[in-house]
């Protein structure tokens, strides 16, 4: 009886002299959302990377000027990636073949998540997702709504994106994903 007592004494006290300890974290899940307009109407498709959350809809059919809303629930600290794009259909228009990346950066704020996007196609970053799909042999759209140059307009111009100090070139973080 003495030797097994001794045993579970030293199953006890062996991890606390080597110092193994183990926290568990539940975190209250946290939501965000990805605005995304598509003009002409059509479907635009997000793609999780490997290991990210599934967003509640993978893909939004809106109409021409409606727009919605990826929701995406993170449940742990991290950085998730994910692409969207339009999804062509057999409507006789040119679909915009933009592809924006998307990171989320989910931290631990004291002990609550916090979830930070970047939205960005090439260098210039967005905070909503606009697809402009044209019809075919008509002219461009009058206003861009991806122009990045300042026309006199409104800076709250709801059909423009505004651009972020961030200059992170997000390629090589992609890169690195994909040989990973």
């Amino acid at each position: 009886m003495k030797k097994i007592l001794t045993f579970c004494i030293l199953i006890l006290l062996v991890p606390g002299l080597f110092g193994f300890t183990a926290h568990a974290y539940a975190y209250q899940p946290v939501k965000a959302e990805i605005e995304v307009e598509v003009t002409l109407g059509g479907t635009a498709a997000i793609i999780p990377n490997v290991n990210c959350p599934i967003p509640e809809k993978t893909e939004l059919t809106l109409k021409d000027g409606e727009i919605g809303k990826f929701d995406i629930e993170f449940t742990e600290v991290g950085v998730f990636d994910y692409t969207v794009k339009t999804v062509p259909d057999d409507r006789d228009i040119e679909f915009d073949d933009t592809v924006y990346n998307i990171k989320f950066y989910v931290t631990d704020n004291d002990g609550r998540l916090e979830a930070n996007m970047i939205a960005s196609k090439g260098e210039e970053k967005y905070s909503r997702l606009i697809f402009v799909n044209t019809e075919k042999g008509g002219d461009e759209p009058t206003t861009n709504p991806t122009d990045s140059s300042d026309n006199g307009g409104s800076h709250l111009d709801k059909n423009r994106n505004p651009k972020t100090n961030d200059d992170t070139r997000m390629e090589i973080y992609f890169l690195f994903a994909i040989i990973a």
